[in-house]
């Protein structure tokens, strides 16, 4: 197996990504339901489900430990700059919603980084949430339409989420992709749809000290927008969804080296 462990020279890396409207505390809690939410829409755990599969996870700041999986090594590195593996090295990489973490330049990096290190005919799964709709909810529109502009106004580009299978079918690096595409519903009268619900609004709840500032509003006219959207949203005749979206893809072979 071989060594990619933590190393001191990650030890002081300032976040880079996501200007997200969260505390951290706030963010880890919103990734740990994200994730769950993923696994149960896409229908479970990789690492899980292949116990004698060695799994990398690198990002800006990881766990202090791997929790129950032993097959996991969490790697803390700069994730704009090189990844700290060889050229095609892994089977199979994965990335989840990192649109949102990345400026778009980066974000092409980010891309080119992640083919590097996929073997030849190894896979590339993505994995992102985007396009919330609803109906009947205007405030609520109105506060999610704030959080989409809020990004843009940091070069976040929105037309990723849209047109992601575009741009990889342009690297010319890879083949055999697919995608499949589910809507999430809010606020159902399932347990799922109550869980998926409790996310949107801690989201919104979360946002106040960041949005609020944003909108031109203050904290306490934001704070009563969140409680009108939080009313709407549990009405009958309100249907608040949002999209879930994987790509699979295929690296190729390649006759000679590319840059």
């Amino acid at each position: 197996m071989n060594d990619y462990s933590q190393t001191d020279e990650y030890e002081n890396i300032n976040k880079k990504i996501f200007r997200a409207p969260f505390q951290d505390q706030e963010f880890n809690n919103l990734a740990f339901y994200l994730h769950s939410i993923y696994e149960y829409v896409f229908n479970g755990h990789v690492a899980a489900e292949y116990p004698n599969t060695e799994f990398y996870v690198v990002d800006f700041n990881v766990p202090a430990s791997n929790n129950d999986d032993d097959n996991i090594t969490f790697v803390k590195c700069d994730i704009l700059q090189k990844l700290p593996f060889p050229d095609d090295e892994f089977d199979y990489v994965f990335s989840r919603d990192k649109f949102l973490f990345f400026e778009k330049d980066n974000f092409y990096d980010y891309l080119s980084e992640a083919l590097r290190i996929l073997k030849p005919r190894g896979w590339l799964e993505v994995e992102y949430l985007f396009n919330h709709n609803i109906t009947n909810g205007p405030v609520a529109m109105l506060i999610i339409d704030a959080w989409n502009s809020w990004f843009k106004s940091y070069n976040i580009v929105y037309d990723f989420l849209e047109n992601f299978e575009k741009y990889l079918q342009e690297t010319g690096k890879v083949e055999s992709m697919s995608h499949q595409l589910v809507k999430v519903p809010s606020g159902c009268s399932n347990a799922f749809g109550e869980f998926t619900y409790e996310l949107t609004l801690f989201v919104m709840k979360s946002t106040n000290d960041y949005l609020a500032p944003f909108m031109n509003i203050s904290f306490e006219v934001f704070d009563n927008l969140v409680s009108i959207a939080e009313s709407e949203m549990q009405a009958k005749d309100c249907d608040l969804s949002f999209k879930m979206k994987r790509i699979l893809a295929r690296k190729k072979i390649s006759s000679s080296k590319d840059n």
